[in-house]
């Protein structure tokens, strides 16, 4: 029973470390004025992936006493990346009130790529209507948290494959200890 109170709260608490190494990351690439690079954006996956292995590790061998199955990691995965996502939300949310440039900036960079697609004028201009319509702050903190949360499935789907660790598992172990032990 006290698993299952722990397990939101240490969400919730690995998520605002998740959330804090990120938005560290993007107020870097802001400062650097590279905040539309998106070579430079995929660096924060990296750091999503390994933030979310950590916290599941730490949560296991912290938490759990060393045991987790594959369900309760991928679980734990994506409370942690939907607690990250809130905060990250907010802050970009923030963000554009404080540089209301930055959204015409991504507009530009956006108009760009589907310049080099060798899309129309016509197309760009239609995409850049719709882009528009998205571009409300409710919209934009839903998907947010609907993007972060499907990231964190994601990437906990294949973090949880190294993560879980049934007490089982180690019963053949055991068995072979006792084994030995016997000759």
């Amino acid at each position: 029973m006290e698993q299952k109170s722990t397990f939101w709260k240490s969400a919730m608490t690995y998520g605002i470390y998740l959330s804090a190494a990120l938005i560290l990351y993007s107020v870097v690439l802001y400062v650097m004025g590279q905040s539309t690079n998106g070579t430079l954006a995929l660096i924060s996956y990296v750091i999503m992936g390994g933030g979310i292995y950590w916290c599941q590790l730490n949560y296991r061998d912290k938490e759990l006493g060393g045991y987790i199955n594959y369900n309760k990691a991928l679980g734990f995965g994506v409370a942690i990346m939907l607690f990250a996502g809130i905060l990250n939300s907010v802050f970009s949310l923030v963000l554009m009130k404080l540089d209301p440039g930055i959204l015409e900036q991504a507009r530009i960079t956006q108009e760009e790529a589907m310049l080099q697609q060798g899309m129309s004028d016509e197309q760009i201009e239609m995409a850049g209507e719709i882009m528009s319509k998205f571009q409300n702050p409710a919209i934009m903190m839903i998907s947010g948290l609907f993007g972060f949360a499907l990231i964190g499935f994601i990437i906990s789907l294949i973090t949880s494959i190294f993560i879980k660790k049934n007490e089982d598992e180690n019963a053949f172990d055991e068995a072979m200890e006792d084994v030995k032990s016997e000759d």
